[in-house]
């Protein structure tokens, strides 16, 4: 495409143009697709306790409430919701990170490939993915046991 196009986004009052000829706008939604349909690479063998996945995959479903929007094949409502800045587990921080987004809202991380993504949370505050759960157990008073926490953490590996 040679970097010759348009951007427009009125919502950061954004109107880009580099030449007289667009060659990005009309790729972009099979682009997207693209991207969309890019499967994740799995976890690799042996490194997570199936069993304890199996037990963290209830957790997750249940107690945990991570399904509520951690939803669907690809693990995100990030489709059909946005989140306030006070649902985001980095937050309060300033300036905000969705202060800084054309919505001024959060999405939904996608949770496939998580393994390979540390350190987690949009600002690197979490190290591990028990360090990832304890944090919402902490914040959202799901008063998870360490077993829970544990068999969680694994689940959230194997994706």
């Amino acid at each position: 495409m040679g970097g010759l196009g348009s951007v427009v986004e009125p919502r950061l009052n954004l109107n880009l143009t580099n030449g007289t000829e667009d060659r990005v706008s009309s790729k972009l939604p099979a682009l997207q697709a693209y991207q969309l349909s890019l499967g994740a690479p799995a976890a690799p063998a042996g490194s997570f306790d199936v069993a304890a996945a199996a037990r963290g995959k209830l957790v997750f479903e249940g107690v945990g409430t991570c399904a509520t929007c951690h939803s669907g094949p690809l693990f995100t409502d990030a489709n059909t919701r946005l989140h306030p800045a006070s649902d985001s587990m980095a937050e309060p921080e300033a300036p905000s990170y969705a202060s800084r987004s054309a919505t001024k809202q959060y999405r939904t991380s996608p949770l496939k490939g998580l393994w390979q993504h540390a350190p987690y949370f949009h600002d690197g505050s979490a190290a591990t993915l028990s360090d990832v759960v304890r944090t919402y157990d902490r914040k959202r008073g799901l008063g998870l046991t360490e077993q829970q926490v544990g068999d969680l953490s694994e689940y959230l590996k194997s994706l």
